[in-house]
């Protein structure tokens, strides 16, 4: 169709170009994660068609001196071949790593593999593959611009395959040393200021860092910010978090990169990563090897649940989901603390207003169901005070009161309270209904 001679066309420009001498390489340090982010970005929806597992396998802080355009026209040629030629649920594996002073690139699969008296004439222009079993339309130049493309870089194409089990391309080309961050040397990991599960959130937007934040810090989590993706690695490698959140659309350095800095690194391999984006390909973070992928706009209860399966796979624990009653009328109270714990909640009470500001101050609960009229200190005092407070601003409250309200009582509970319940009311279905949105039931997790 248009689109293969449009390809033609451009392969036998580009072709010709390099034959003539007339090919020109704009050099330049490239890192070699971000080519690899971009090129398998590209190439993972051509790979989800055919039910294929499109893999990476990138050495952290690998650079090349080379044509950024060119290196990645090298990758994307490997591996489209890879796809084009691997049966569906097959397995492509795009891999770097150093060797001496060499950077060498692989890409390897699980195909049919190419007979040892085609190997030698893979690389000719038009040359076509016969007897793989595939049968795929392409220009059979793609192999022959990306050796000579290798070669003008300086290195070698090479093959080795077997028919029947495979083909790996590879190619190296001279490592550039860059001088790791002071902070790489020593793997020092900061003290903790408290017992709770560390998350590090990685979001070049401040305004939704923090938002990101605040949610987690209200829930009992301590939540670190980076703004500055380029400083992500080394702010993991030293704080050691339990779980990271990335953004992916971040500047100057692309959120996948970053992915596959982490994943890469021997010191954050094994950190949970929650991708959480308005990118809709949550098959390229699963590539990458992100361990969830939240699409924005991102509520408090995804999020939370998301960090909870990353800490429960790593062995770890939330902090404690307690609920915490703040009911002066005592038979009220029992009945309350008994409907939550039949559900499976962790309860804590305070029977005034005092005692309640106190139970908050030395622990946030997961949210307070709170009466408006208390001894010492109100319902409207205790909402108000939080409110005003960065680290309970965004506590999560109920209220549950007989209290006749006015209109303007009743529009600052609804400014300021998740829910508002009226004890004269059948009340009780609508709380735990209300609840299990925002809270999760510890017996339904165990379910």
């Amino acid at each position: 169709g248009g689109k293969h001679l449009l390809s033609l066309i451009s392969d036998i420009l580009d072709l010709s170009k390099i034959e003539a001498g007339r090919m020109e390489l704009t050099r330049e340090d490239v890192t070699v994660a971000s080519a690899f982010a971009e090129v398998i970005s590209s190439l993972y929806p051509l790979a989800e068609k055919k039910s294929q597992a499109l893999l990476q396998q990138v050495e952290p802080h690998l650079h090349v001196r080379a044509d950024a355009m060119r290196f990645k026209q090298m990758l994307m040629n490997l591996a489209g071949n890879a796809i084009k030629f691997t049966p569906e649920g097959g397995r492509i594996e795009l891999a770097a790593r150093q060797v001496d002073d060499q950077v060498r690139v692989e890409v390897r699969d699980n195909g049919p593999g190419i007979p040892p008296e085609q190997q030698q004439r893979i690389f000719e222009a038009f040359f076509r593959l016969r007897e793989t079993g595939s049968a795929t339309e392409g220009t059979g130049l793609g192999l022959a611009i990306t050796a000579r493309l290798v070669e003008l870089h300086g290195g070698k194409l090479g093959i080795e395959s077997q028919p029947g089990e495979g083909a790996c391309f590879y190619f190296s080309l001279p490592l550039i040393a860059i001088a790791p961050d002071q902070s790489a040397q020593a793997s020092r990991s900061i003290p903790r200021a408290s017992k709770a599960p560390r998350i590090l959130v990685i979001e070049d937007n401040a305004v939704t860092g923090q938002l990101i934040q605040s949610q987690l810090t209200s829930s009992g989590y301590e939540a670190l910010k980076c703004e500055r993706p380029e400083r992500a690695l080394e702010m993991a490698a030293e704080h050691q978090p339990d779980a990271i959140t990335l953004d992916l659309l971040m500047q100057p350095v692309h959120g996948l990169e970053v992915l596959l800095q982490l994943k890469n690194d021997p010191r954050t391999s094994k950190i949970p990563v929650i991708v959480v984006t308005v990118m809709d390909q949550p098959g390229v973070g699963a590539a990458l090897g992100a361990d969830e992928y939240l699409i924005k706009p991102v509520d408090k209860v995804t999020l939370l649940a998301a960090v909870e399966r990353c800490l429960r796979s790593r062995g770890g624990a939330a902090p404690a989901r307690t609920i915490l009653v703040v009911e002066d009328d005592v038979s009220t109270l029992e009945m309350i603390v008994e409907l939550l714990k039949g559900y499976g909640y962790a309860v804590s009470t305070a029977t005034d207003g005092a005692q309640a500001r106190a139970s908050v101050a030395q622990a946030l609960p997961e949210l307070v169901i709170l009466d408006l009229v208390l001894p010492k200190m109100s319902g409207f005092e205790l909402l108000a005070e939080w409110r005003s407070n960065p680290r309970t601003a965004e506590l999560s409250v109920f209220v549950l009161t007989s209290k006749d309200l006015t209109k303007e009582e009743e529009k600052y509970i609804h400014a300021h309270a998740e829910s508002l319940f009226r004890k004269q009311n059948e009340w009780r279905e609508s709380l735990i209904k209300q609840l299990e949105r925002v809270v999760t039931s510890p017996s339904l997790e165990n379910a």
